[in-house]
């Protein structure tokens, strides 16, 4: 046998023990957008969460390592229970929301918006942008869709000041890109002078 069969045959060996070891090491990720820091998702059994990362000195949401999703288990009994199903219900994540305080109601007057920043239940500072108009007031996350960077207020509405997207200063909506989609809106609620993010 010649040389050259021989490297063929070992470079194909080779190939096909790398395409079949590679993906048990490889760590996946959500194939989805990670679009605004404390976003999460499950993929795979694991909880994903949006995080702001630095990349090449500049700052980027990307998906955390994720974690466990524990599955309940259930002890085998020694008699067989006449209810048992032969289908098993897979187990559903609860994720416990919280009401944070971000700012008093009288630092956001009628037809007018304001930015406050606070820490989400993940421990993140989040910064919100917090309308209020003649129903009542309006939430909205900072963060642009475009790139992830934080939107401010101008004259012309919420500006983000990486690329000159514009977002409509009554809902969020795009009004110039080049993002493609619109802030994301947060439940928000006014008690006892005091606005609440639920999160």
């Amino acid at each position: 046998m010649s040389l050259v069969p021989r490297r063929v045959l070992g470079l194909g060996f080779l190939y096909s023990l790398i395409t079949m070891v590679v993906p048990a090491f490889a760590a996946t990720k959500p194939s989805i957008k990670c679009r605004f820091a404390g976003q999460t998702t499950t993929y795979n059994g694991r909880l994903y969460t949006c995080i702001k990362v630095k990349v090449k000195g500049k700052t980027t949401l990307a998906w955390d390592n994720g974690k466990t999703i524990p599955i309940a288990k259930t002890e085998p009994s020694s008699a067989p229970s006449p209810s048992a199903t032969p289908s098993a219900t897979p187990t559903q994540v609860v994720i416990n929301k919280i009401d944070i305080p971000v700012g008093k109601s009288s630092e956001v007057p009628t037809n007018g918006a304001k930015i406050f920043t606070a820490k989400n239940r993940y421990g993140n500072t989040s910064g919100y942008v917090v309308i209020r108009n003649s129903t009542g007031i309006v939430a909205l996350s900072d963060i642009c869709p475009h790139k992830g960077c934080s939107v401010e207020i101008q004259k012309e509405g919420l500006v983000c000041p990486c690329h000159n997207a514009l977002f409509d200063p009554k809902n969020g909506d795009v009004l110039r890109g080049p993002a493609s989609y619109p802030l994301d809106h947060v439940p928000v609620r006014e008690a006892d002078g005091t606005i609440y993010i639920t999160d």
